[in-house]
């Protein structure tokens, strides 16, 4: 193997490292003839050659629909079956593999398997959390999140469904089981369920139900913390007529995911997810679970795992998390905090300039003021105080292989933006009446002296830590903002008696501000993330040139990081 071959395939194996963790196992020993099987995961290669390669294969089949009436059999082997509502697979040195139209397989899907020898079949890949549809007044062939720990019977696992049970002649709707002989028979109510198998199971109505004890996250079939996603709310929905308790726990240890609770005296507070987390939920209402990524716990730049959801009844989940973060820069604190933060500085002590024993110390004013702040860290750890930045979009370019072909040359990527002549060859972030426009932030209060090229002010010192940032800036009496000046009144214009000459009659304004870092939260809400996605600390300022004495005030500061673009206008 070449270099550059190996380079690359080193690359490829860091990258997916971190992913390895959020894949799971899933096991079946298939018997000769028919089995039925519920596949839990997307395998890692999903190609229907791949996943069965060495299994004594025979032919494969699955619905074309996840949502259909189908027509009950007894004996799958009979040819008058209902074949067009099914795709199917039967190794490709056969003739019948002319018809093949099942190419790939998926989680959260019933598969009957036929072989022709026993075997042990080991499928790995990422699970999924999905809700399942039922089709109504009809058989549905399908598995469920079961605990093969304690696995349930099926006339408790069904008894909370209307569908499925019916309560006042206390009997359970036909569910068929595959027996050893290869023929579906009836099951037992108080036989126990198998994780990883599939059911006939008679659905009589529509009907939502899931499981006695039921798992839901919004729009997604896992916990995602994409990039800015801090906090994911999970819900825990209890079916059953008596409380229950819980658990959640995160298969990698340690773990960087945290979870919320209230505390009387201190109000929210993030820990550590321990193993397992335990959560009471009743049959009133779902139970939240609020759930957070410390990214700076996180081991790599990518993080996958897989959190283990149970009920202690028999109810089990798997759920994919996935969370990324900047890559860090090592031997550079500063520059892993690279980004755009903005947040505010809460002026609530002043100096007393007339006070008989300190005129300098601030003291607490009666309400507090707020000074809003926007910095941006470049990759270098430079830090740079903004009035305004703007995100906008900068297409990518293309250029022409050597075979002819339009391959891309730059890939299009989002800008922060603080240079005004940049903009007219960019296009917006999103929409407004119809128009792609750029998202803008921007401060009222630092109106400190810019050119085209440095629209900001290069800060001292470094961010983030126990560090401390720092500056000064000045308005000159004919600064256009300069509090003094009027341009209309004869007596604040800086023109003399004929409007002419130039004659001082504003004051020069001087700034000087720290920000100092500290290392544990100090102001705002709590976080779970500190430290990476929102600093705090303690602002000091002090004014000269609008008192004969010089102004001090200080104050609670707070951050949060709402990008991670570490460079401005490129």
């Amino acid at each position: 193997m070449n270099t550059r071959a190996w380079a690359i395939a080193l690359f490829a194996l860091l990258l997916t490292r971190p992913l390895q963790a959020q894949l799971t196992t899933q096991s079946f020993s298939l018997q000769s003839g028919w089995n039925s099987i519920w596949l839990e995961v997307t395998p890692t290669n999903n190609d229907v050659n791949v996943v069965f390669a060495g299994v004594p294969v025979e032919s494969v089949w699955t619905f074309q629909a996840r949502l259909t009436a189908v027509d009950f059999i007894q004996d799958p082997s009979e040819p008058v079956w209902n074949r067009d509502r099914w795709l199917v697979h039967v190794p490709t040195n056969r003739f019948e593999s002319l018809n093949n139209n099942l190419f790939t397989v998926s989680a959260l899907r019933a598969y009957l398997v036929k072989v022709t020898a026993p075997a042990t079949f080991t499928i790995t890949g990422r699970p999924s959390l999905r809700h399942l549809a039922w089709a109504p007044d009809a058989f549905n062939l399908r598995g469920f999140p079961i605990d093969p720990g304690i696995p349930p019977a099926f006339n408790s696992f069904f008894r909370y469904s209307p569908a499925h049970f019916n309560s006042v002649s206390n009997r359970l709707e036909r569910i068929y089981k595959l027996s050893s002989s290869g023929q579906w028979t009836l099951a037992g109510p108080g036989e126990l369920m198998q994780r990883g198998i599939a059911y006939w199971v008679y659905c009589r109505g529509g009907s939502e139900y899931q499981a006695p004890f039921e798992v839901q996250i919004e729009a997604s079939d896992r916990i995602d913390f994409g990039d800015g996603v801090e906090q994911v709310t999970v819900q825990l929905l209890n079916r059953t007529t008596a409380n229950i308790t819980g658990t959640l726990r995160d298969q990698l240890v340690p773990t960087p995911i945290s979870y919320a609770s209230f505390n009387p005296t201190n109000g929210v507070v993030w820990s550590p997810l321990p193993s397992p987390l335990a959560q009471a939920v009743s049959t009133a209402q779902p139970q939240p679970v609020r759930l957070a990524i410390r990214r700076g716990a996180m081991a790599s730049e990518e993080y996958g795992s897989v959190l283990e959801v149970k009920n202690g009844a028999g109810v089990r989940y798997l759920v994919p998390v996935t969370a990324s973060r900047q890559a860090q820069v090592a031997g550079n604190s500063a520059a892993n905090y690279a980004g755009l933060w903005a947040g505010t500085a809460t002026i609530s002590a002043v100096n007393e300039v007339n006070s008989p024993t300190n005129a300098t110390a601030p003291t607490p004013v009666s309400a507090d003021f707020t000074l809003r702040l926007l910095l941006h860290v470049d990759d270098s750890g430079a830090t740079r105080l903004l009035r305004e930045v703007i995100q906008l979009w900068q297409d990518g370019t293309y250029t022409t292989d050597a075979e002819g072909r339009q391959v891309v040359d730059t890939p299009g990527h989002y800008l922060l933006v603080t240079d005004h002549r940049l903009i007219p060859a960019l296009k917006g972030v999103s929409l407004r009446d119809g128009q792609p426009v750029g998202r803008r932030l921007s401060t009222a209060y630092f109106d400190f002296p810019t050119t085209p090229d440095e629209n900001y002010l290069s800060l001292n010192g470094s961010f983030g830590g126990t560090n401390s940032l720092s500056a000064s800036f000045t308005l000159s009496p004919t600064f256009p903002t300069n509090p003094f000046r009027h341009k209309f009144h004869p007596d604040h214009d800086n023109l003399d008696a004929t409007f002419q000459n130039f004659r001082a009659e504003s004051y020069q304004i001087a700034r000087s501000f720290t920000l100092a870092f500290s290392p544990t939260n100090t102001a705002g809400a709590a976080t779970p993330d500190y430290g990476y996605q929102a600093v705090a600390g303690t602002y000091r300022e002090t004014v000269t040139g609008l008192h004969r004495a010089a102004i001090h005030a200080s104050g609670p500061f707070r951050l949060t990081r709402v990008s991670e673009i570490g460079v401005l206008n490129r």
